[in-house]
């Protein structure tokens, strides 16, 4: 039943051209399906988008660890593409976010206009960066701005600078690790990762 257009997904690419990137290749994994987001509607997203050699996958969705998942991730790590994903809006207490909690995955939080992390933000078995997820403004599939909150909005903020710096040929880490704003506790945290990305 994809593709259909959704808020979700357009708030998404619009908060990605809004940050610069130019070419936005969108895999819906949901359609009208009721059992959409599954598993193999993922991996194939993924795997379809690798055939668009894309050089870097944003991910807003969680749920639990998924070899399905986890195999269609690795296989995009192996080309050299970069997955960001959401650690999700469960809750501290909910079990690790995936994809984000695999490895290499860029997990992203969300925080507040005080740099505070978003209450309903989840939880990855590591973290890389945090960046706006409250009061972040995007359009939705009428093309209506909308006022948004969650760790969604904040991930495609962290996935354009990734493939901004790696248009530049930079090492997007090294990159990323300068730009980002140092929180909470002195270097890398389970609660900012390695600092705020997108402050502006």
């Amino acid at each position: 039943g994809a593709p259909v257009p959704s808020n979700h997904g357009s708030a998404i690419a619009s908060l990605l051209r809004k940050m610069g990137a130019r070419t936005v290749h969108v895999a819906d994994v949901y359609g009208t399906d009721p059992a959409g987001g599954n598993a193999l509607a993922i991996a194939r997203g993924i795997g379809w988008l690798m055939t668009k050699k894309s050089r870097v996958i944003t991910i807003s969705l969680v749920g639990p660890r998924n070899a399905v998942v986890e195999r269609a991730v690795s296989a995009a790590q192996r080309k050299g593409t970069v997955v960001v994903a959401a650690v999700g809006n469960d809750g501290p207490a909910a079990p690790a976010a995936y994809p984000a909690s695999y490895r290499g995955v860029v997990a992203v939080t969300g925080l507040d206009r005080r740099n505070r992390a978003l209450i309903e933000a989840g939880r990855a078995l590591h973290l890389d960066y945090a960046a706006p997820g409250a009061d972040v403004y995007a359009f939705n599939a009428k093309g209506k701005r909308m006022k948004l909150r969650g760790t969604s909005f904040a991930t495609p903020l962290v996935a354009a600078r990734v493939a901004a710096s790696m248009s530049r040929g930079t090492n997007w880490r090294s990159t990323l690790n300068s730009e980002a704003i140092d929180l909470g506790k002195r270097g890398p945290d389970k609660v900012f990762g390695n600092g705020l990305l997108c402050s502006a």
